[in-house]
C-alpha cells in the first residue's frame, strides 16, 4: 500500500512536472513572442526619435531663417526710411533750384527789357548825335561861308 501510494504521489508530481514543463514552454514562447513585439517597438521608439531630432533640426533651422529674414527686413525698412529721407531732402533742392531758376529766369527778362530799352537811347542818342554833327557842320557851313562874305 505505501508503494501504491508512493506510485501514486509519484505519477501525480511527473503529472505536476509534466504540467510545469507546459507552463515553462508557454511562458518561454510568450517572452519570445514578447521580446519581438519589444524589439518592434524600440525600433519604432527609435525612428520616431530620429524623425523628432529631424524635426527638431529642421524647426531651428526655420527658426534661424525667420530671424534673418526680421533682420533682413528690419534692415531695409531703415534702408527705406534713409532713402525716403534722402529723397525728401532731393525734392526740396529741386524745389529750391527750381525757385531760383524761375527768380533767375525773371531777373534776365527784366536785365534783357533793360538791355533793350539802353539800346533803343543810345541809338535815339547816336541818331540826335548824327543830327547835332550835321546841324554843327551846317552851321560851321554857314558861319565859314558867312565869314567869308
Amino acid at each position: 500500500q505505501k508503494l501504491a501510494e508512493a506510485n501514486q504521489s509519484l505519477q501525480q508530481s511527473s503529472a505536476e512536472v509534466a504540467q510545469l514543463r507546459e507552463t515553462v514552454e508557454s511562458l518561454e514562447a510568450t517572452k519570445s513572442s514578447v521580446s519581438a513585439e519589444l524589439q518592434v517597438a524600440n525600433e519604432k521608439i527609435a525612428a520616431l526619435e530620429e524623425k523628432l531630432t529631424n524635426k527638431e533640426s529642421y524647426t531651428k533651422e526655420l527658426l534661424e531663417s525667420a530671424e534673418c529674414l526680421e533682420k533682413k527686413v528690419s534692415d531695409s525698412t531703415e534702408t527705406n526710411s534713409k532713402l525716403e529721407l534722402k529723397l525728401s531732402e532731393a525734392n526740396n533742392a529741386i524745389s529750391a533750384l527750381q525757385s531760383k531758376a524761375s527768380s533767375d529766369a525773371n531777373e534776365l527778362k527784366s536785365l534783357t527789357e533793360e538791355i533793350a530799352n539802353v539800346r533803343y537811347q543810345n541809338e535815339r542818342l547816336e541818331e540826335r548825335a548824327n543830327q547835332l554833327e550835321s546841324s554843327l557842320s551846317d552851321s560851321s557851313q554857314q558861319s565859314s561861308t558867312e565869314i567869308a562874305r
